[in-house]
């Protein structure tokens, strides 16, 4: 009775070390949007929403289009976090200019006198160019009846043919995206803060 528990504990303990899943592979690169260059003021207060996007551009994985028209996942690189995170975050930065409003996430609970939805069309890699297609809405923020909407588009050239390279290139085009929305969303407030009111 003893050998035969003996034997099991033995059994349980190298079925323990042995994993039958594959290990996870690790990317050699995480990217980040580099900082925007330009900052916009704002005379009232916005909500910026994270955007709204395909399951497959969304994540973390970066795409690609292939010669056929395929969409393939790149391998070895990945943002740092999910890619329409990041273009919040990027908006977020790009709306902290020193007018009297401010941009805030939804996550704040505060009001706001606008807030932006937004939908990322485009976000993918075309061969060594970077692609960004973004429709950006203003809303009101109270009655959220549409204000405003305006499709922004982008592209940037990598440096190089690697797959880092157009990941930089990928984020550089969201980058200019988020700056041409942001230019958007501050014009439009900053132009109807200024009406007196009826």
């Amino acid at each position: 009775m003893i050998r035969i528990l003996a034997t099991g504990l033995a059994a349980c303990s190298l079925a323990a070390c042995v994993s039958v899943l594959p290990e996870p592979k690790v990317p050699q690169g995480l990217y980040r949007f580099a900082p925007v260059e330009t900052v916009y003021d704002l005379d009232a207060s916005v909500i910026i929403r994270e955007p709204e996007a395909s399951r497959l551009v969304a994540g973390r994985a970066i795409a690609a289009e292939d010669s056929a028209g395929a969409l393939r996942l790149v391998p070895n690189v990945e943002w740092t976090d999910s890619s329409t995170r990041l273009m919040q975050m990027a908006m977020l930065d790009a709306l902290e200019g020193q007018g009297a409003g401010r941009a805030v996430s939804p996550e704040t609970g505060a009001p706001a006198e606008y807030e932006l939805s937004w939908q990322m069309i485009d976000f993918t890699l075309s061969g060594t160019t970077g692609r960004c297609r973004v429709r950006a809405t203003l809303l009101d923020g109270a009655s959220r009846e549409v204000l405003d909407q305006v499709i922004v588009s982008a592209s940037s050239p990598a440096q190089g043919s690697s797959n880092a390279d157009r990941a930089r290139a990928l984020g550089e085009a969201g980058r200019a995206c988020v700056n041409d929305a942001a230019a958007f969303v501050s014009q439009y407030i900053n132009a109807h803060a200024a009406e007196p009111e009826a």
